[in-house]
């Protein structure tokens, strides 16, 4: 198995090699460590050594094998939980007009009886690289990270009726094809439907498969009754009342995927029983249009047995 995700960074690599050479400053900007506060964590050998355990990501160990400077570093990763495996982690430097391109990979062998997760797990681990790389880079240009993660746990939500619109395309374009059905529709209810209002805009997603390329969704306004003059593909839909799992993220939609990840951590971990028939969805409780998008407030929620 290998991946390799690269990102741009508006620092330069003597500004970026202490937050990766140091296990100590890991906990900023972690895929994972994000998905569980209250993970254990024990540093050694002034912080080129760690072990991590956590009922949420599982247990492991890494440490520092070998750096040069502002330059590179290799990584030996071990995890012990939930299955046994190595991995060969590198971090690569490479200086850029306007700042750093950052080279992180990994490879290493599945145990033999998950062959067959090859190809998804080349896909995930890929995701989690590239969630990281957005989170060091929002930590290394501005000293903070702007994703942050409320786990809230179990909550009601209420029958709601609502105007929709429904898309299926493919999982590398559908930021996009989002981003283009909210500026559409938005507007539209907000002009000839404002007064029916009742909610906050939330996504359902009924597929969402990485592996085969595939999202189906569901962008959604509740509204207090039902409608008779909706323009073509607009549709009145209904949310069932129901018990959910809530994950509240603050900032940056582009790290909404943080919240996801999270979810889904805790899903695997039989945190929660997802129930069968629902599909997990977000709802945006403020607008980009008026809040600061480190500010902005996202709820994700996963239906529950």
């Amino acid at each position: 198995m290998f991946v390799r995700k690269t990102i741009l960074i508006h620092k330069s690599p003597n500004e970026i090699f202490p937050l990766i050479n140091n296990f100590n400053s890991w906990p900023q900007w972690s895929p994972w460590l994000i998905a569980d506060p209250n993970t254990r964590l024990d540093f050694e050998n002034n912080g080129k050594y760690y072990r991590w355990k956590s009922e949420i990501i599982g247990s492991g160990s890494m440490q520092v094998l070998t750096e040069a400077p502002n330059e590179s570093i290799s990584y030996d990763l071990n995890f012990i939980t939930p299955w046994k495996s190595q991995a060969r982690v590198d971090m690569f430097l490479n200086k850029k007009k306007g700042g750093t391109e950052v080279v992180w990979t990994m490879k290493s062998q599945l145990p033999f009886y998950l062959f067959w997760m090859k190809k998804s797990m080349e896909i995930y681990v890929g995701l989690d690289y590239e969630r990281g790389l957005l989170l060091l880079k929002d930590y290394a240009e501005n000293g903070k990270v702007f994703s942050k993660l409320s786990f809230n746990k179990f909550k009601k939500i209420e029958e709601t009726h609502y105007v929709g619109f429904r898309r299926a395309c493919s999982f590398n374009e559908f930021k996009k094809h989002m981003t283009t059905d909210f500026q559409k529709m938005i507007p539209y209810v907000m002009e000839m439907h404002k007064e029916s209002i009742s909610g906050n805009p939330f996504s359902l997603y009924h597929k969402f498969d990485p592996i085969k390329n595939k999202v189906n969704y569901t962008i959604g306004v509740p509204v207090s009754n039902f409608l008779q003059d909706l323009e073509k593909d607009y549709f009145i839909g209904h949310l069932q009342t129901m018990k959910v799992n809530s994950i509240l993220h603050t900032g940056k939609y582009e790290h909404l995927a943080n919240a996801w990840s999270a979810q889904m951590m805790h899903l695997r971990s039989k945190q929660f029983k997802l129930k069968k028939g629902l599909s997990p969805f977000e709802v945006y409780l403020n607008s980009p249009q008026d809040t600061p998008e480190n500010e902005l407030e996202t709820e994700v929620l996963f239906p529950v047995a």
